[in-house]
C-alpha cells in the first residue's frame, strides 16, 4: 500500500480506525462490536494489507486494550495514535495519568491528541510544555486534536503551531472545510491530515438512509449517480475524492470485519477522479442539508 513519509515514520493513506472494535458504532453496523478473536482478525487483516497506522482513544469503550492485547502478542512496528479527554480540573495532571494508562494498555502510544477542540481550546497552553516534553521523552510522533467543525480548525491554527496532526471529518457530501480553503491552509503549515467519516458514518454505503436521515435521501441518490456513471460504486468515489485531495494524509477507516480491511484496502487504489467528476461532486454537496445531518448525529437535532 501506498505510504506517505511524515516525519521519517511511513504512514499508509489507510488508517484502521478501532471505535468498532471498543464499542458498537456506526450507522451501518450491523455486526455490533466483534469479539476479541474477531478483532484481532480485523487488526491483522489491517497489517497484511499494508496498513502501518492504527487510530484509537481513551473514550472507546476498551478499544486500547483491544488493540493492545494484539500489539503485545504480535512483532508488528505499527504506529498508534490514541486520543485524551480531560476529567478534571487538573488537566496536567489528567494528562500524565491518561498517557500512562494509554501506553500500559497499548504497550506504546506514537500519536496523541485532543479528543475535544473545545478542550484543546480552553487549555493548550496549561499542557503545552507537558506534549511537548513528552514528544521528546516518549519519542512522540505526532502531537494534534480531533476536531468537527470548521471552526475548531480555525481554533487549531490559531491557536495550535505546535500541533503538527489533526483528524478531520470529511466526505463527499461534506465539503465544508474544502470549500473554506482549511485543507489548503493545514497543507501549507505541514500539518499532517487524518480523514474521518469519509463514509458519512456508513450513509454512503447504504441505499436508503434510516428515516432520521430521509432529508439526506435526495442528496444520497444524487451522489450515487455520478458514481454509478463513473463506472464506481459509492464507497470507492468517495474513497478515491478524500485520498486525491491536496494535504489529505491518510484516511481514517473503521471496519466491522476482516473482509471490509480488505475491501477498504483495495479502495485505496481505486482511479482518480476526473474533473467532471469532481465537478458534479462540488455542486451537489453545496446543496447538501449537511448541517441538518451532523445535528441529527450528534444529537443536537431529531
Amino acid at each position: 500500500m501506498e505510504c506517505v513519509n511524515i516525519r521519517g515514520t511511513n504512514v499508509s493513506r489507510f488508517t484502521l480506525g478501532t471505535v468498532q472494535l471498543g464499542l458498537d458504532y456506526g450507522m451501518a453496523n450491523t455486526s455490533g462490536k466483534p469479539s476479541l478473536e474477531k478483532a484481532h482478525e480485523i487488526l491483522q487483516a489491517a497489517y497484511d494489507a499494508g496498513v502501518t497506522v492504527l487510530d484509537t482513544a481513551a473514550a472507546y469503550g476498551n478499544s486500547e486494550e483491544v488493540v493492545g492485547s494484539y500489539l503485545k502478542t504480535h512483532d508488528h512496528n505499527m504506529q498508534v495514535i490514541s486520543k485524551f479527554v480531560f476529567k478534571s480540573d487538573d488537566p496536567v495532571s489528567d494528562l500524565k495519568q491518561q498517557i500512562a494508562t494509554s501506553r500500559q494498555l497499548l504497550g506504546k502510544v506514537d500519536g496523541y491528541m485532543f479528543h475535544h477542540a473545545n478542550q484543546m481550546i480552553a487549555h493548550h497552553e496549561k499542557v503545552r510544555d507537558t506534549l511537548e516534553e513528552m514528544r521528546e521523552t516518549d519519542k512522540l510522533t505526532f502531537l494534534g486534536c480531533s476536531v468537527y467543525t470548521a471552526e475548531d480548525i480555525e481554533a487549531f491554527l490559531e491557536k495550535g503551531p505546535w500541533m503538527d496532526v489533526i483528524q478531520i471529518p470529511m466526505n463527499v457530501l461534506d465539503t465544508r472545510i474544502v470549500q473554506r480553503g482549511l485543507l489548503e491552509e493545514l497543507h501549507k503549515r505541514g500539518v499532517a491530515v487524518f480523514v474521518r467519516s469519509v463514509f458519512l458514518q456508513g450513509m454512503l454505503c447504504m441505499d436508503k438512509v434510516p428515516e432520521k436521515f430521509s432529508f439526506m435521501q435526495p442528496s444520497l441518490d444524487a451522489i450515487n449517480e455520478v458514481a454509478k456513471a463513473a463506472g464506481m460504486t459509492l464507497p470507492q468515489m468517495a474513497v478515491a475524492y478524500i485520498r486525491d485531495l491536496p494535504g489529505v494524509t491518510s484516511l481514517v477507516l473503521g471496519c466491522e470485519t476482516p473482509e471490509q480491511v480488505r475491501d477498504n484496502a483495495g479502495m485505496i487504489n481505486t482511479r482518480s477522479l476526473t474533473a467532471a467528476e469532481l465537478d458534479a461532486i462540488t455542486q451537489i454537496s453545496k446543496k447538501a442539508p449537511i448541517e441538518d445531518c451532523m445535528a441529527v448525529i450528534q444529537g443536537k437535532k431529531k
